[in-house]
């Protein structure tokens, strides 16, 4: 398995944990019943994809890292 394998596998995973104590959190505040829905949908996708950049940078370095060690 690759590395982009189980970075995405440990980012879903990561991006699951956050949302259910982030909306466990608003639905603990809550004034209205459809922001248990909409206020962490939000806050999860922009965790999401802050997450899936720092994994997709690791994942570019660590395949091409053997190959720019051997053009050094």
């Amino acid at each position: 398995m690759s590395y982009f394998f189980w970075g995405t596998i440990v980012l879903f995973t990561a991006t699951l944990i956050y949302y259910i104590v982030f909306a466990s959190l608003v639905y603990y505040w809550h004034e209205k019943k459809t922001t248990v829905l909409v206020v962490p949908l939000i806050y999860t996708f922009e965790f999401f994809i802050s997450a899936f950049l720092v994994v997709s940078i690791v994942w570019i370095v660590l395949q091409y890292f053997p190959d720019v060690l051997k053009l050094i």
